[in-house]
């Protein structure tokens, strides 16, 4: 039983490589009668693209046996079929951008991507299916899914070498004369799963992805579709800036790439993934220069990034903290914060630390980082949980939440007054003095076995104290 299933997957395999061979035109049409050829090939291609096989033999720069040294491969002749001259318009496009979307995921994440949304997982949709197999149904099922397995390492090493292939110009190209909802949809979502990847964002947007996605304009009033196809464009524009260098951008792509990620993140429809990714890119944008932060405040981002703080995900929560972050100390940033119901909300977060560690990391550096404006110090000080925020913090063991609340409290001391009376009401100077006594030791910090990094932040931590005791005295 095990050689003649082994024979119906071999010619199976057969079968699809053929088709493969015949659905490759030896070039692009000069006549309709060969683009009707190459149309009908696009079409067979797209329906065995989806085998992983198929996937690995086209990336591997597959061509029919017997061909002449000088013929180009499968992907060559798909890449060099979507750049020509109004491929956009073509017949085929809807095919080509097909087939470049399923070259860049595998059938495991379309499985899953089909649940979402849905009352019930990929994962339980599994189990139920399986009360209903024998042992040995399962068994030949799991040896089929072994066969077919397309892991990430795999799916990875596709997307580079795509990359590298030109496929994301082709991409461009196509969607550059496409007029095709249903094409724009492919092409977007595949440009999203290749974004992924992180070594070919740079690539990416040399060969014009970035720009194709700002460029996309739907109307003041879109359909259910076209918002889809927005989404799409926009996730796409998160993926590429998450790890990307904005001095590597062009002016216009820095400041066009805001207003659609601040609209992702308004995205009631789009997922807490695209969320964060829109975060942590607006994250990286915000914090690069002046021009970035006003962009930000022209298109009313900080009251969305609020909102956002309050999202039911935590990372996501996290990732809206270190955006506004990032906005000080832009004077709009500072009058949000100087506000007391906002102020309210920045300290609560810094005392949720157990619940919400790197959320509260970011608030306290927040705090950190706009304490040098007297007028926000006065804010602060004045902050009914002002003192709860100091002593919590000081006490709670955790280096990187010390380090930032004793650069608040060296800040504050400084300012004088009012404010270096309240740190002294908290009783921060007799903390310091017991805290810098505790470790002054080389061989009491030795017991605690801290890690390079703590022993960083305690370096740090002992350095302001001494300070802090320093600007008491």
């Amino acid at each position: 039983e095990g050689d003649n299933e082994n024979n119906v997957k071999s010619n199976a395999k057969q079968k699809a490589t053929e088709q493969l061979s015949k659905s490759l035109p030896k070039s692009v049409p000069s006549s309709s009668l060969e683009s009707t050829s190459m149309d009908r090939g696009i079409e067979v291609m797209t329906y065995i693209v989806s085998k992983t096989f198929v996937k690995e033999k086209i990336v591997a720069g597959y061509k029919p046996e017997g061909s002449p040294p000088d013929r180009k491969s499968a992907l060559e002749r798909l890449v060099e079929m979507g750049c020509a001259p109004n491929s956009g318009d073509a017949q085929m496009a809807f095919g080509l951008a097909g087939i470049f979307n399923l070259l860049a995921v595998s059938m495991e994440t379309l499985r899953k991507e089909a649940f979402i949304g849905k009352e019930i997982t990929k994962e339980q949709y599994d189990q139920l299916q399986a009360l209903g197999k024998t042992e040995e149904e399962k068994d030949i099922e799991a040896k089929n899914d072994a066969k077919e397995e397309d892991t990430p390492v795999a799916v990875r090493e596709r997307i580079r070498k795509l990359a590298n292939s030109n496929v994301p110009r082709a991409m461009v190209k196509l969607l550059d004369g496409s007029a095709s909802d249903s094409s724009q949809e492919k092409l977007f979502e595949g440009m999203g799963r290749m974004a992924s990847e992180q070594s070919v964002r740079g690539i990416m947007i040399q060969q014009g992805c970035l720009t194709s996605c700002l460029q996309l304009d739907k109307g003041e009033k879109p359909n259910e579709a076209e918002q889809k196809i927005l989404r799409q464009a926009r996730s796409c524009i998160a993926k590429l800036l998450v790890t990307t260098n904005p001095s590597i951008l062009t002016v216009s792509q820095r400041s066009g790439s805001i207003g659609p990620l601040l609209k992702l993140v308004k995205d009631s429809d789009a997922t807490d993934l695209m969320h964060f990714e829109a975060l942590l890119s607006l994250t990286n944008l915000a914090g690069f220069s002046e021009e970035t932060k006003n962009r930000v405040v022209a298109q009313k981002g900080i009251p969305i990034l609020s909102y956002a703080m309050f999202s039911e995900h935590e990372m996501v929560r996290q990732a809206a903290t270190e955006a506004l972050l990032n906005m000080v100390p832009h004077p709009t940033m500072m009058d949000y914060l100087k506000e007391e119901d906002n102020l309210k909300v920045w300290v609560a977060f810094a005392l949720d630390y157990e619940a919400n560690f790197a959320c509260a990391r970011a608030a306290v550096g927040c705090l950190a980082m706009a304490v040098p404006d007297p007028e926000f110090a006065d804010a602060l000080v004045a902050c009914p949980k002002f003192g709860e925020l100091i002593r919590t913090l000081l006490e709670c063991g955790q280096l990187e939440l010390m380090h930032r609340v004793f650069a608040v409290v060296a800040s504050l001391i400084e300012h004088g007054g009012k404010c270096r009376d309240a740190v002294i009401s908290t009783g921060t100077g007799s903390f310091c003095k017991a805290y810098l006594e505790s470790y002054h030791d080389e061989k009491n910090v030795e017991e605690f076995n801290f890690s390079p990094a703590e022993c960083g932040s305690l370096a740090a931590t002992l350095s302001l104290a001494k300070e802090i005791v320093k600007l008491l005295s």
